[in-house]
């Protein structure tokens, strides 16, 4: 005995595209929920790398003017005089704040050096670059420690203030009364994108 299919089994082609229409939407549907949750997580953790930079660099250049010491160093060229802070707006590649600082961790004496270390800020490409020696009065061969602080900077401005007094140049040479620093050093940094970071740090010389 032959069996015939029951008209009511299966689904009709209509029925099947309106289905897979709909399946359609919402696949597209979650994929686009999908790409907006990566490209949101994406934003965040790039945000936050450059909350982090922004605090390191910070709190690093505060350290660094914190621990600012009286004594001069001689530049590695041995031809410029020695200076104790020498700084100014940047111009060129060439660092535009140079000073020794103490207070350099060296935990148990590990190291045979001193707390001392020279410290120079070089504006390079559009990058804050921070660059400190193994000693305070480096030679041409002396290792260099190179650390760019921040990334995408169009311009940095500098005061220097003392006894009420400000300028946007400073010059401790040899020749002059060494303990003359200034009591506060003010840093701003103007970002590509028009933003601007304010640091205003207290010095030894306070």
């Amino acid at each position: 005995m032959t069996k015939h299919a029951s008209p009511q089994s299966g689904f009709s082609l209509a029925e099947t595209l309106v289905a897979l229409f709909i399946l359609a939407l919402i696949s597209s549907a979650g994929a686009s929920l999908l790409i907006g949750a990566t490209g949101a997580g994406k934003q965040i953790r790039e945000r936050e790398a450059e909350a982090r930079q922004l605090d390191i660099a910070q709190r690093l250049i505060r350290q660094d003017i914190a621990s600012l010491s009286v004594r001069a160093n001689q530049p590695a060229d041995e031809i410029a005089p020695a200076a104790n802070l020498i700084g100014e707006a940047p111009r060129g590649e060439t660092p535009f704040l140079t000073f020794v600082r103490g207070g350099w961790i060296n935990p148990a004496q590990v190291e045979p050096r001193s707390t001392l270390q020279a410290v120079s800020y070089a504006l390079r490409d559009g990058n804050l670059i921070r660059e400190a020696t193994l000693r305070p009065d480096p030679t041409r061969g002396t290792p260099v420690a190179s650390r760019v602080l921040l990334e995408g900077d169009r311009s940095i401005e500098l005061e220097y203030v003392r006894g009420g007094q400000r300028s946007t140049f400073w010059e401790g040479r040899a020749s002059q009364a060494q303990g003359i620093l200034p009591e506060l050093i003010e840093m701003e940094i103007t970002f590509e994108n028009n933003t601007s970071l304010a640091i205003s740090a207290l010095t030894g010389g306070r």
